[in-house]
């Protein structure tokens, strides 16, 4: 990396003296003005060249591997749906009397729900605003989703299942 850097920055000395030169050895006038522009613009491009290089290569390698490494993806499936689910539980969290609620996925399209109250809710409501929640942060619609939903309630020391199919 130190070696390329220090090529680079050789090849820009070697521009600026080059150019120097041929202002010197030009005659005053128009001619030295242009020369002036043309080693400008060459000495512009070589300090852009690397960056333009950088980004060639980086648009001909997978997103998934410029951004998290070597693999096949899996990685970042997996954290695309960690963030789903994520974004589900802060959308349920915006429900009244919802004090927590922790969203795991066992299968494609099947989810579980551990939501935990403090006050007493409509469960069929929640189990609709969770369904939906999961429909709008995953892409999937929301009938085809299976939603298991736990309601816990501490002050009155109640839990109550309910499956959404």
């Amino acid at each position: 990396m130190m070696a390329l850097i220090g090529h680079w920055v050789k090849s820009l000395i070697i521009i600026v003296l080059l150019g120097n030169l041929a202002e010197f050895i030009l005659p005053k006038g128009d001619l030295k003005k242009y020369a002036g522009l043309i080693v400008g613009l060459v000495l512009l491009l070589a300090m852009v060249s690397p960056i333009w290089t950088l980004m060639h290569q980086l648009q001909h390698s997978s997103a998934s591997s410029a951004l998290l490494g070597p693999g096949t993806g899996t990685n970042f499936t997996a954290l695309v749906q960690q963030e789903q689910l994520a974004q589900a539980e802060a959308m349920v969290m915006s429900y009244p009397q919802v004090i927590s609620c922790q969203l795991t996925r066992s299968a494609p399209g099947h989810y579980q729900a551990l939501v935990k109250t403090n006050a007493t809710i409509a469960e069929h409501t929640l189990s609709q605003y969770v369904q939906d929640a999961l429909a709008i942060t995953t892409g999937e619609s929301a009938s085809s989703l299976h939603v298991q939903v736990i309601v816990v309630n501490p002050a009155l020391k109640r839990t109550v299942t309910q499956i959404k199919p």
